[in-house]
């Protein structure tokens, strides 16, 4: 079940559907550790569904070791926490400046020099 979809159900109840997920055009692993219900951790997933990456995320949800282990590889105790492939992001916000610049693009395809 999707993110996008759990979030719908626990709104809308039970009659949501599930939402057609497209085949991942990025390159880069994507990985995000994130809460549930944050605001920002739901508009950096749905910036990633809306571009079609799919990504690993680690919830932290009353989870204090994955929490303590986002903060340590980090350096920020904040969510959402974001790595494309090597490189730390940062948060919802850098994450929303790269698309805003057309970075994004560049960083989720720069293994293979796609810049769509």
């Amino acid at each position: 079940m999707s993110v996008l979809h759990e979030i719908k159900t626990k709104i809308f109840g039970a009659e949501a559907q599930p939402v057609p997920q497209a085949p991942s055009r990025a390159t880069r692993k994507v990985i995000m550790y994130a809460t549930r219900f944050c605001p920002f951790c739901m508009r950096a997933r749905a910036l990633l569904l809306e571009k079609h990456v799919a990504f690993k995320e680690i919830a932290v949800d009353g989870n204090p070791g994955l929490r303590r282990e986002m903060t340590e590889k980090s350096g920020r105790y904040t969510v959402p926490q974001i790595w494309i492939g090597d490189q730390h992001i940062g948060g919802c916000e850098e994450l929303m400046a790269l698309e805003r610049t057309g970075e994004l693009d560049r960083v989720l395809y720069e293994d293979a020099g796609a810049n769509e």
